[in-house]
Parts: structure tokens; sequence; C-alpha cells
């Protein structure tokens, strides 16, 4: 058999999905069941302000016919990045009827350390 991880599979060239491919390859290899859940798996656009995210979008949900409701914060409402000069962007959660977490989303100067 041959395994294959990381940037010579499909999705989203991150060392952190990488390394939990590797893991589900060893289970795999060690007789268990491997699993890697690529919802949970975050993301970050390093430009300024950074974009981070981690889950489904609003259109995934929709194209999936998912009842959500959308949480949405303005970094402008938040005391230090005012302080710092810096209260561009927002912080916006997607969550099912429980209160699940199914999305977030984050534009802000610190996004992927937030994430």
């Amino acid at each position: 058999n041959i395994y294959a991880i990381g940037d010579a599979v499909a999705g989203p060239m991150l060392a952190h999905k990488a390394e939990d491919e590797g893991i589900a390859v060893a289970e795999t290899l060690a007789g268990k069941v491997g699993h890697v859940n690529y919802d949970v798996i975050p993301s970050v656009i390093y430009t300024h302000p950074e974009v981070a995210c981690v889950g489904k979008t609003e259109e995934e949900l929709k194209e999936a016919g998912v009842k959500y409701n959308v949480g949405k914060f303005p970094m402008m409402a938040n005391s230090r990045a005012r302080t710092n000069d810096d209260a561009e962007g927002f912080v916006k959660v997607l969550a099912d009827e429980s209160d699940r977490v199914l999305g977030v989303h984050i534009l802000a100067s610190d996004a992927g350390e937030m994430i």
C-alpha cells in the first residue's frame, strides 16, 4: 500500500493538516481506524488584517440545507483593538439551532492567533 499526506493530497497546504493526516496514517498502519476531521483544521491568510477560519462557510451550510444562526462582532467594539489603533475587522460565528459551532471566520489584525 502507498499512503500520502500533506501537499500530496487534496485540501489546503497546511503543516498542521499534514500532521493530522500523518497521525491517521500511523493509526491505520497500526491496525486502528485513522480519521481526520477536516472541519476543525483552521487556516490563516497572513495579510494585514489577517483572515482566519475554521469549519463551514455560510455558502456550504446553505448548500447543505443546514439551518444556522450568525453572530457577528465588530473589532471596533473590542477595547484592546481600539487601544492598539487596530480595530478593523470582525469575528463571525456560525452555529446550529442548538448553538453548536459550525464555523468561525475572523478578519482582524491577529486573526491567526485568535482562531
